[in-house]
């Protein structure tokens, strides 16, 4: 039985209709890609289901009490509070119930007789109903989120106020994902998540039991997570069973169909056509022929759209024009060295870039990548080493933030500049690749999307016939459609490329070799440390050996774990790690493992410890029921700095 319904809906803004006549049906426990062009509708799908829009005409039903957790793109915090009290304020209910069951247990313990048993079933009553609604795991789960989205833990207690922009987003996020909820409905989830944040959500989404509804251009998310993908096109949905990759083949399958049936259709009506056309005036054919004519004419009356040509999505078509490759060696690095203060990002960094390579860079957020293209590009000064780009190139740079653009300026002089050489016509037609057509081209490049600023870049690097391309997370804002033309361009460049993404399904098509920056051999965050694969895809195999080292630790650990603990000597990865908080000294002596078999008994503890609340010896004497609620309370206290311990040595 469907838990959401949505039966011929029909949405407008103003004179734009953005949906006609949908319908689409949600199901227990499934997890919805949806998919389309930017502005085909998606979001105002969610907007739907979540109520905050009713459509103009259509119904939407849902299961009754369903829990929905929501994350919209644009994310709004006061700046007044912090990470921590954010997380709360999206578990307040279990807040309310936390404080009504210290305030009953307190009142027990001053009375007697009926009105104490009476006290005793509201505080059971209290405590079932905060088990029921996951209250006693509720800290834990705030801590291992904000850990699974690259919070550390000095970060928790920060005013929102300070945080960037991809900080909020992943705040909110996490707020959603904490949520107790039926169905998750997230719109562009890994905008401004680094890789293993992604692959983190991922693990997330896989066992998370409710049924989610994921609007994402991240293709490698939609293979491992959908079991069904919802494509919006000429405002409607049609669901295709099977995951990204499954959708692309049948959708194949199904096109070359549509065109095989075209054909025919076309062919039929010439064939009749001619047939009439020789026949109207024969004698003893006349009838024939005027009979199938009237037939054909009915036949289009009725089916309108009979001859229509199957149509693709509306996307961005170009190609990169032949290089001149004025030198072999397009980019030298030797014993680069990039500090910021005590932060330092590179450290005797050496290698070369050749003609017609293809070089990609990932990591986490924050440990250098945008800095690097910055050093190649000669806009900052290493701190030791050299990097210099070869002689004679030139090279086309694309910046994440569209900060390359004038913003007074027109589309069509803003494209203009990266070739004079070229006429107003010719520039104008380049643009129409790009989607930029009639007026459009006359926008201020200030007032464009963030995809249009992303399409505008794009056209400026093509019209200038660049040696090297250098790119920083060139996928940002466009569709999936226009990330596969991209892909297919790039595959056809005969010139170099350096290009920072955290796109994987765009880095195992497009680049040869992989720089990983500030991560180490477990994928964790470590400034300064910097990794290089040679063996495409490159993404894949990266985490295909992050993945066996994780696993081969876990299976050391666990070899382990049946022996005597040892104490934890201080070691070489020790000196680079910032000082430990007071409250945490105490276990600076013990290993991560061994921290996790501690993780792993007192939250056995707290399990033994919740069922005892039910026994009667228990909540019918005050003093008992007190004294298991402080032990309680301190353990779970022990459990938060434990999970914090364990997050500094991991």
């Amino acid at each position: 039985m469907a838990i959401v319904t949505l039966n011929d809906i029909h949405v407008a803004f103003g004179p734009e209709v953005v949906l006609d006549k949908l319908n689409l049906s949600l199901h227990p426990g499934e997890k919805v890609g949806m998919v389309g062009a930017n502005g085909a509708g998606k979001s105002t799908i969610l907007n739907l289901i979540a109520g905050q829009i009713a459509p103009d005409i259509g119904r939407v039903a849902k299961q009754k009490g369903l829990a929905i957790g929501y994350l919209r793109q644009e994310t709004a915090f006061s700046g007044k509070r912090t990470i921590m009290q954010e997380m709360h304020a999206g578990v307040e209910h279990l807040l309310k119930l936390q404080r009504s069951i210290q305030n009953v247990s307190g009142e027990m313990e001053r009375l007697t007789g009926s009105a104490l048993q009476a006290k005793m079933k509201q505080y059971d009553r209290l405590c079932h109903n905060f088990e029921i609604a996951g209250g006693y795991a509720y800290e834990i789960r705030i801590h291992a989120t904000l850990a699974g989205l690259g919070f550390a833990p000095e970060l928790h207690y920060a005013k929102t106020s300070g945080l960037s922009g991809g900080q909020l987003s992943r705040l909110a996020l996490a707020q959603v994902l904490m949520l107790e909820t039926e169905l998750l409905l997230l719109d562009e989830p890994t905008n401004h998540l680094d890789l293993r944040a992604i692959e983190w959500l991922e693990r997330f989404l896989t066992s998370y039991s409710g049924s989610a509804v994921i609007i994402s251009h991240d293709r490698s998310l939609l293979d491992k997570v959908a079991c069904k993908i919802i494509e919006v096109d000429k405002r409607q949905a049609r669901v295709w069973n099977g995951n990204y990759s499954n959708y692309v083949q049948t959708k194949d399958t199904v096109r070359l169909h549509q065109e095989r049936e075209h054909r025919k259709r076309v062919e039929m009506v010439e064939r009749t056509l001619d047939f009439i056309a020789r026949n109207k005036d024969q004698e003893g054919m006349r009838k024939t022929a005027r009979g199938r004519k009237t037939r054909l004419n009915r036949l289009l009356k009725e089916n309108p759209d009979f001859l229509d040509k199957p149509s693709n999505q509306k996307t961005i078509n170009f190609s990169f024009g032949n290089t001149g490759r004025a030198s072999d060696l397009v980019l030298r690095c030797e014993g680069l060295g990039k500090s910021f203060g005590d932060l330092t990002l590179f450290e005797n960094l050496t290698f070369d870039v050749l003609s017609r390579e293809r070089i990609g860079i990932t990591g986490p957020n924050g440990t250098g990548k945008s800095t690097f293209l910055r050093l190649a590009l000669g806009q900052l000064e290493p701190s030791a080493g050299s990097i210099r780009m070869g002689k004679s190139l030139g090279v086309g740079y694309l910046d994440q933030h569209g900060d390359v653009l004038d913003s007074s300026m027109s589309v069509l002089d803003e494209a203009s500049s990266a070739n004079p050489k070229l006429s107003s016509e010719q520039v104008r037609s380049r643009l129409g690749a790009f989607l930029f057509t009639g007026d459009d081209v006359f926008k201020k490049c200030g007032d464009l999307s963030g995809g249009q600023r992303n399409r505008l870049m794009l056209c400026k690097l093509v019209l200038a016939e660049p040696d090297v391309l250098v790119m920083d997370e060139p996928t940002n804002h466009l569709d999936i459609a226009s990330r596969e033309m991209l892909e297919t361009a790039l595959a056809d460049y005969t010139g170099a490329m350096i290009v920072v993404s955290h796109d994987r399904y765009f880095l195992d098509r497009v680049a040869d070799r992989l720089i990983v920056v500030g991560s180490d051999e477990l994928g964790g965050r470590c400034l300064g440390k910097t990794a290089f694969v040679d063996v495409r895809p490159v993404y894949s195999h990266y985490a295909s050996l992050v993945r066996k080292r994780i696993e081969a630790r876990q299976q050391k650990a666990e070899s382990r774990a049946g022996g005597p603990r040892k104490r934890r000597s201080a070691s070489a990865q020790d000196k680079g790690r910032p000082k430990a908080p007071e409250e945490l000294r105490r276990f600076n002596k013990y290993s991560a493992e061994q921290i996790e078999e501690l993780i792993t008994e007192l939250e056995q503890e707290l399990a033994e410890m919740k069922e005892r609340f039910g026994e009667a010896t228990i909540y019918k004497n005050p003093e008992q029921l007190a004294e298991l609620q402080s032990g309680y309370d301190a353990k779970t206290e022990e459990l938060k700095l434990l999970y914090r311990a364990y997050e500094r040595h991991a």
